[in-house]
């Protein structure tokens, strides 16, 4: 259950009462504010970490919550072609008519209301399943205006907008599958076209990434969500590699501002190895603080079901990390938030094709059944492969191990 925030009003003056009503919330700057923490929130994980006990909640209660992140990620914009696709598995369950886009128009008021109190809403783009490539830099160009009108602040009639005049505040690049090519010169013509974009990546530890490095050397990102878990090279071990991003984005980055997160699972069962907690996770971002601290941006959680679930009565480890090791402004100003919003019950392939991906079909008119996450495997499957690989990945080849929810039934991960 997330906490709703119990301000005594009846303690204060009528007077302190207007202030505090007018006062604006204090907003997290991505590209400068340190102690920050993202949560990737859409795939519901925590209805399959539960046995469907419990379920993600709505976008809305994770901003209305005591200690709110500052970042949250919609999981996952999937397929890249000229009708773009979203799956947000039970959170949008109704298509455009004649079309494969979900209409998530609902959505756009919980969306602004989130934006309101300085949290940043961006969408997350591939996943370990989908039909996802960049064919060439001229593709990049025209999918980067395909971006815009659909998620960001374009207005052409002709595109079918999931979430009506709720414009985002960037993408996130969970890039997987379908090659490299492209995305530096996507990242490049999206600040052209929307230059207050923000623009995040989220690659595995293990450095260079194999999918996300040309586009971090070469292209523009405001922050990355480093997965530290799921590898070798995961937080707490002695292979933990953080000095070496460090060293990235001090050095190589193009963008000399760049912020790194740690990247952690945010429950045992999210990830095959890996999970650490709060306390231990605390520390290691105290020692990547002392050693790096001027590219330390904070902490990314997958997902949000977990990261705010009352595990038995536990504090959730949202809330830990928020009251114990962050220092956002989302915790200078941001855990009087409202407590407006109901009551929570919990917490690619390659393709050759003109667009971007391959073509789909039509389902046709509006469907009333909610799209499930893009597959479904549960914690005991073996192998432990990662769904949307044509082939087995090798456990020797560290760059094919990525997002750890295909254990969990959520083919794409945070």
């Amino acid at each position: 259950m997330i906490q709703k925030p119990q301000l005594p009003l009846l303690l204060l003056s009528p007077l302190l009462l207007v202030l505090l009503m007018a006062s604006p919330a204090l907003s997290f700057d991505l590209r400068k504010d340190t102690g920050g923490l993202a949560i990737y929130w859409g795939q519901n994980s925590l209805s399959l970490q539960t046995d469907g006990k419990e379920e993600e909640q709505d976008l809305q209660d994770y901003c209305n919550s005591t200690t709110p992140p500052d970042i949250i990620l919609l999981a996952f914009h999937h397929v890249f072609t000229e009708n773009p696709q979203i799956n947000l598995s039970k959170h949008c369950d109704k298509y455009f008519k004649g079309s494969q886009m979900l209409d998530c128009t609902a959505l756009a008021p919980q969306i602004q209301g989130c934006q309101e109190k300085g949290i940043k809403i961006l969408l997350s783009m591939g996943g370990a399943t989908g039909a996802y490539s960049i064919k060439d830099d001229g593709t990049a160009d025209s999918y980067a205006q395909t971006v815009v009108d659909t998620y960001l602040s374009g207005n052409s009639s002709d595109v079918l907008r999931p979430f009506g005049d709720a414009v985002l505040d960037g993408v996130d690049l969970d890039i997987e599958g379908g090659g490299s090519t492209g995305y530096a010169e996507f990242t490049s013509k999206l600040k052209e076209l929307e230059p207050d974009v923000l623009i995040t990546a989220a690659p595995q530890c293990a450095f260079p990434d194999a999918m996300l490095g040309d586009v971090l050397d070469n292209g523009w990102v405001d922050a990355v969500f480093i997965q530290f878990y799921n590898n070798y090279c995961n937080a707490g071990t002695g292979e933990f590699n953080f000095d070496t991003w460090a060293d990235w984005a001090k050095g190589t980055s193009k963008n000399p501002d760049v912020k790194l997160y740690i990247g952690s699972p945010a429950c045992q069962a999210c990830a095959s190895t890996g999970y650490l907690g709060a306390e231990k996770l605390g520390q290691v971002y105290d020692d990547a603080k002392s050693s790096n601290g001027d590219v330390l941006g904070g902490v990314m959680l997958w997902d949000a079901g977990a990261a705010y679930y009352e595990d038995n009565g536990a504090t959730p480890i949202a809330q830990q990390l928020k009251e114990s090791v962050l220092e956002s402004a989302g915790n200078a100003g941001g855990s009087a938030q409202s407590s407006a919003g109901s009551e929570p019950s919990a917490a690619g392939s390659d393709s050759e094709s003109s667009a971007v991906g391959s073509e789909q079909t039509t389902p046709g008119s509006e469907s009333s059944t909610a799209p499930a996450p893009l597959a479904k495997r549960v914690a005991e499957e073996t192998p432990r492969t990662i769904v949307g690989r044509d082939a087995m990945p090798d456990p020797a080849d560290h760059q094919n191990v990525k997002h750890p929810s295909y254990l969990l039934g959520n083919p794409y991960g945070g």
